[in-house]
Formats: C-alpha cells, sequence, structure tokens
C-alpha cells in the first residue's frame, strides 16, 4: 500500500475511532498547539512576558500584536554579506463556543515580512558558498500573507483536535516550545526541518486524538497546488496534495521533566514543473533537568529539492542562565546536506528578557562549507510585543 494512502488512513482513523469512546474528566494538553492552548496554573503563574500571557489566557476575543527586526551579518574567506529584515504581525483568537463536551476556536494571523537592506537569504548563502541560509525570512521586498485562518474544534474533553481552513503543516506539526518558532525561539533556523520537496502553508483538514496525556496521533490532508496566494484555495478538479501522519509522545513526565517529541512521515504528489516527493521530520525538546532541555531535530527527503535533502541537530537549552529567571541560551550542532554536499556548523544564540513587551536575542553560528572553509555568521533580533 503506498506511503499516502496508509497517511490518510491514519488521518481518518483519528476521526472514527474516537466515537467509540467516552472522554476522560479533566483536560488533556494538546502538545502540538500549547502556544494556543492552557497550561496548569502553576506554569500560567510563572509566564512573564506578553506573548505567553496572550497564548494561555482565557480572553473570548484576544488578539496579540508583534513586531520583529533581525540583523544578521556573515563572514567568509573572500566575502562578507548581510540582510535586515523584519516581520509585522497580528495573531488573533477567538473562544467561539465552550460546551461542556466540546469547544470551537477560531484563529487568524496576518503577517507583513519585509527585506530592508543587504542580501535576501538565498543571496546572502551564495556570496558565501554555503547551501545553510541564515536565520531570517527568504523574501526579497514587502510581503503580506495570510498565514493561517482556520477553525479548530475539541471534542470529548479535548482527546480529538479536528481543524479546518488554511494553516502551515510544518508548524503544526513540528513546533516545540524550545526550538520550533524561529520568531520567538531564535534557535537553529539555519537547520531548522525543512524536508524535501518543501511543504508550504495550505488548505486543508488536521485531526489528532489523545490516547493519554503522554501520547497522540494524527494526519494532515492540504492541497499543493492552491489558486489563490493567500487563501491556498484548491483547484479541487486539478491539484496536487500533501499527506502527513504524526505521532507525538512524551518521556520522563513522571519526574516531572518537560518532554515533547515529535515524528512525522509526508508524501507529497508530482504538480507540475515538479516531481512527488516523501520523507520524515523528528524534533524533540526532552528536560534532562528542570533548567536543562535536549533539542533533537532530524529530516529527510527525496524528490523537488527547495532548500534542504536532509538535516540532523543536537543540542542544548539552558532555561536561566546567569540566574536570570527569564533569559533563556542554547547551542548546537548542526549538518546540512543537499545534493550530496554537507556542511557542518555551531549554532549558539542568548535571549535576553528586557520586560515583558521587549526581548532581544544575539546568535553566533560558526559554519564549515561544503568547500571545507568557515564562514562566521553573528545575528541580533528583537521581539516587541503587544
Amino acid at each position: 500500500m503506498k506511503l499516502k494512502y496508509c497517511i490518510f488512513f491514519l488521518a481518518t482513523f483519528s476521526l472514527i475511532s474516537v466515537f467509540a469512546q467516552e472522554g476522560e474528566e479533566g483536560m488533556v494538553e494538546n502538545n502540538m498547539k500549547a502556544i494556543y492552548d492552557k497550561k496548569d496554573q502553576e506554569e500560567i503563574s510563572e509566564l512573564k512576558d506578553r506573548f505567553d500571557k496572550w497564548a494561555y489566557s482565557n480572553k473570548k476575543h484576544a488578539p496579540f500584536v508583534y513586531f520583529s527586526p533581525m540583523y544578521q551579518y556573515g563572514t567568509g574567506s573572500s566575502a562578507s554579506a548581510n540582510n535586515l529584515h523584519s516581520d509585522l504581525g497580528i495573531i488573533y483568537k477567538w473562544r467561539a463556543i465552550k460546551k461542556e463536551k466540546w469547544k470551537m476556536n477560531i484563529h487568524g494571523w496576518l503577517e507583513q515580512t519585509s527585506f530592508w537592506a543587504g542580501e535576501t537569504t538565498s543571496d546572502f548563502a551564495k556570496k558565501l558558498n554555503m547551501i545553510t541560509t541564515p536565520n531570517a525570512s527568504s523574501e526579497s521586498d514587502h510581503d503580506l500573507s495570510l498565514e493561517q485562518l482556520m477553525a479548530e474544534f475539541f471534542f470529548f474533553n479535548q482527546k480529538l483536535d479536528v481543524s479546518f481552513g488554511k494553516f502551515d503543516p510544518l508548524f503544526l506539526t513540528t513546533f516545540t516550545d524550545y526550538s520550533g518558532w524561529d520568531k520567538y525561539n531564535y534557535f537553529m533556523k539555519s537547520a531548522a526541518s525543512d524536508p524535501v520537496p518543501d511543504i508550504s502553508a495550505g488548505m486543508g483538514i488536521y485531526s489528532e486524538y489523545h490516547f493519554t496525556d503522554n501520547f497522540s496521533f494524527g494526519g494532515i490532508i492540504s492541497d499543493n497546488d492552491a489558486r489563490n496566494n493567500y487563501l491556498y484555495i484548491p483547484k479541487f478538479s486539478n491539484t496536487s496534495w500533501n499527506y502527513m501522519g504524526f505521532l507525538r509522545f512524551k518521556i520522563g513526565t513522571g519526574k516531572g521533566l518537560y518532554s515533547s517529541h515529535n515524528l512525522v512521515y509526508y508524501s507529497q504528489d508530482a504538480k507540475e514543473g515538479q516531481q512527488s516527493g516523501s520523507g520524515f521530520v523528528y524534533t524533540a525538546n526532552q528536560g534532562l533537568t528542570d533548567n536543562l532541555i535536549l533539542v533533537l531535530k532530524a529530516s529527510n527527503g527525496s524528490g523537488h529539492i527547495d532548500k534542504l535533502n536532509s538535516t540532523f541537530v543536537a543540542g542544548l537549552t539552558f532555561k536561566k542562565p546567569l540566574n536570570r529567571i527569564q533569559d533563556q541560551a542554547g547551542f548546537a550542532l548542526v549538518m546540512n546536506e543537499k545534493s550530496g554536499n554537507y556542511e557542518y556548523g555551531i549554532d549558539t544564540y542568548y535571549r535576553y528578557f528586557i520586560n515583558e513587551y521587549i526581548n532581544v536575542a544575539p546568535n553566533f553560528q560558526l559554519i564549515s562549507t561544503v568547500n571545507d572553509k568557515v564562514n562566521t555568521v553573528f545575528g541580533l533580533r528583537s521581539f516587541i510585543m503587544f
């Protein structure tokens, strides 16, 4: 049986099987959408910045506005490059319906990405003879995009999550608190889990079923050849599709350690000018102690090459460095591969908490290129929240 039919079965089974079971009392944490859902009250009391306070609030209408400029400067043996860009966005959540056994939320996310100076990320990498692109947007001008517009349904005390609309499949399936979202975590975007072929935002259906607090599975079916670049409305009579199946699990939670593991398999139909592809993505954050998190990323894919054929990352995230409760630091070893060419690097960052509205994060990368040259890349990013 073809992989995509196995994935389709996995997605639909998560919808069917739940109707034979009665939900248990209490709330099951949806780890994938942790930025949208509730945490334990003890954790909520420790949240300090505007993003966290918005993400875990219970307000019926909850908007969040952010502005995030970033500058990168890289040097090689005979060249240098720089990039200045910014992201301006608004995320909105409407808790539309909340019943005893089910609820519905509406999510919207609009973002303006602007390239201001220097080289685009692709030109930045080419100028320094790298296959690794820097931690910046790939835009070459100014672009306004609808990142997300979806209706999210929870049934049976949140054992079943079903979402319809426009969303980013990789964001929903690989997000982790300590290495997932470059706007907020800054970490290892150069080795982000970009499989081959690239799985872009699209219109589709997402479903996830939670067997326990520590294990869930689900699937996604989304279009891959939309007629509209903003809403990504599928060409239903003539389109290609992404099929994704995923497992999520936690380890060591009985000892009070943070844990988040995501394993994703995907298959993508061929479309005009691009061949079909398939592969896997694995992301993990595993607490070793209360303040030390092991970070792992791995991906491998075949098909149309957009960014990287494979990636591997192993690193550590340090909470509360220098006895600063809200700060965070990390370093990682990175391997990127494209068409049989390999690059290796060290990736570091420090996120400095100024106040609840502003974080600043410098980062530094040391990269051994495919030409056996060593490049250095320095970046500085701020995150301003309202």
